[in-house]
C-alpha cells in the first residue's frame, strides 16, 4: 500500500490511497467524523477499478484529525479480534 499526500494546507489534506480498495478510506471517513474538529471527510475514487482513492479531510488540524482516526480505528479493530477470539475459543 502506497499513501501520497497530493494536496496539503493548513485545514484540508487530500491523501491518495493506492490500497485498491474502497475499505481502509471509507472505514477512515467514518472515523473522522467522530472527531468534532473534522468539517469535511469524504473519499473519492475516479474509477471502481483503476481509480485510486482519495480522502479528504477538512479540520482545524488535519495530521492531528486524522492521526486520531487511525488510533480509534485500530482501538475499535483490536477490540473486536480480542472479543472475536473469545467468542470462538469454546
Amino acid at each position: 500500500m502506497q499513501i501520497k499526500i497530493d494536496k496539503q494546507d493548513k485545514e484540508m489534506w487530500v491523501i491518495e490511497i493506492d490500497s485498491g480498495q474502497h475499505t481502509l478510506p471509507n472505514l477512515l471517513r467514518k472515523a473522522l467524523w467522530d472527531d468534532p474538529s473534522v468539517s469535511l471527510a469524504a473519499y473519492e475514487k475516479s474509477h471502481p477499478y483503476v481509480g485510486v482513492p482519495r480522502l479528504v479531510v477538512k479540520a482545524k488540524d488535519p495530521k492531528k484529525a486524522l492521526i486520531g482516526a487511525i488510533k480509534r480505528t485500530r482501538d475499535q479493530v483490536d477490540s473486536f479480534s480480542a472479543e472475536f477470539e473469545k467468542a470462538f475459543k469454546k
